[in-house]
């Protein structure tokens, strides 16, 4: 697998939120008592760029995304119904709302078996909203996000993102997992990264 995307990673939200460099994140998790939870994104500057609200256990079943001015960017659901509670597999979808008539429209996908992930069991990623992409991008997260160790490839070949420990934080107080970092490579739609990122997050906490 390599780490070149060579432009064949277009956006998925919109361009506004891809960079021409490699950009590394750092996450810190918030406690459930704040606004449902989620987690804060900060850059290497140490400002805020994006938030995750409402991953608490009192909305399980959905989370937003918004910058870091607060303004919403995705609205994140799990699919839920009779054929879901008794399936092997856990389906989270990504919206947006459209500016001209309000309406949230899905943009992508998210299946999760409720088997372990790993390389032979990856968590599938589809986009749902093909107007952006003349060729259909099919993702996959593959490794632990439990151990803050996991890639998110396109087409099983390009890594656009990797969560990891960060290592300053390890190095001085040990593993800290509410603490972590998030590698995301140029031209990847970073909003796209975190809706994956708040998707993995509440796939963790209701595993667990």
């Amino acid at each position: 697998m390599t780490t070149n995307t060579d432009a064949i990673v277009r956006p998925v939200v919109s361009k506004q939120f891809c960079s021409t460099s490699k950009t590394a994140f750092l996450v810190r998790k918030r406690p459930c008592a704040v606004n449902g939870g989620g987690f804060v994104v900060t850059d290497c500057g140490g400002n805020e760029v994006f938030r995750v609200e409402g991953c608490g256990l009192m909305v399980k079943h959905q989370a937003v995304l918004k910058d870091g001015e607060g303004k919403p960017i995705l609205t994140l659901k799990r699919k839920v119904g009779v054929v879901e509670v008794f399936s092997f597999h856990k389906q989270w979808q990504g919206f947006v709302r459209d500016e001209i008539d309000g309406v949230e429209k899905p943009i992508f996908k998210v299946t999760a078996s409720t088997l372990s992930c790993s390389e032979k069991n990856p968590i599938k990623v589809s986009l749902t909203n093909s107007s952006n992409h003349r060729k259909r991008l099919e993702y996959e997260i593959v490794g632990s996000f439990t151990e803050r160790a996991c890639g998110i490839y396109a087409d099983s070949n390009f890594i656009v993102a990797e969560v990891k420990m960060n290592d300053a934080i390890t190095d001085v107080m040990g593993s800290i997992k509410d603490i972590y970092s998030v590698v995301v490579q140029p031209g990847v739609d970073q909003a796209f990264v975190f809706g994956l990122v708040a998707v993995l997050d509440k796939l963790n906490g209701e595993d667990s």
